[in-house]
């Protein structure tokens, strides 16, 4: 039976990682649930993790500032982080990697097994395809936060790396009265939509002249996050210091 926290355990995933380790308590056990929205608005609960948390691993999906905090607890108690959050800047995500020098930690923009597996499937034919222009739509529910989101960088940030370019040297997020707009053939350009209650749904378009190939992801429901996180939290508990993704989880590092 594994041991976890969670972290952002009232927010939408945390309340479906919740769900699932109340359906399976022979595999998992909750030694520990925080929310930073309760914290903000009552000062009387307890704002940080406390000493006797007895965790194996923490979940976290909160905020990066809230996730930070949890990542000190978990340097100072050796614990395994599990990292669903998005929107770090690149301090915050470097601090992330130098943490992984001292404990696991793993990061992933999003746990659906298929959407990692369709990160690898648009790798490879960014790398086929080396010529095709790049575009790549998300769409969310009216309450996402961070636009691009998290996972469409992510898709972004592979396809760059599959074809050796500097992701922020080719991303274009955008168009409207910028002069001299004609695309770029390298550039990878990013289109958001939000609104309603859309959960989840990320297409990368790979176009030529006269031809078009369409890679989407539509995720229906949460359940599929927070299922990859347990998985990845089962993981992570068993590998030693390193920083990892959902690559890492699924045996895709050495495809």
């Amino acid at each position: 039976m594994l041991n976890i926290a969670l972290n952002g355990a009232v927010g939408r995933m945390g309340q479906e990682i919740l769900t699932l380790i109340n359906a399976a308590p022979s595999e998992y056990q909750l030694s520990f649930a925080k929310s930073q929205s309760l914290v903000d608005s009552d000062p009387s609960i307890i704002t940080t993790w406390p000493v006797e948390n007895m965790a194996q691993v923490i979940i976290d999906f909160s905020v990066p500032e809230s996730c930070l905090e949890t990542l000190d607890w978990c340097l100072i108690n050796r614990v395994p982080l599990v990292i669903g959050t998005t929107g770090f800047n690149e301090s915050q995500l470097q601090r992330l990697q130098d943490a992984a020098l001292q404990i696991p930690v793993l990061l992933s923009p999003n746990m659906s097994l298929s959407v990692n597996i369709m990160f690898k499937v648009a790798a490879l034919v960014a790398k086929s395809l080396a010529q095709a222009e790049v575009e790549i739509i998300e769409s969310h529910h009216r309450y996402k936060k961070d636009a691009p989101s998290g996972t469409a960088l992510g898709l972004g940030k592979a396809i760059a790396a599959a074809r050796g370019v500097e992701f922020s040297q080719v991303a274009k997020f955008e168009r409207c009265g910028v002069e001299n707009q004609v695309r770029k053939p390298e550039e990878i350009g990013f289109a958001v939509v939000r609104g309603g209650d859309i959960i989840g749904k990320h297409t990368a378009l790979f176009i030529n002249d006269g031809e078009e190939l369409s890679l989407t992801s539509e995720i229906t429901n949460r359940r599929s996050f927070a299922a990859g996180a347990l998985l990845a939290a089962k993981f992570l508990f068993a590998q030693p210091v390193g920083f990892y993704s959902m690559y890492d989880v699924l045996g895709l590092s050495t495809i």
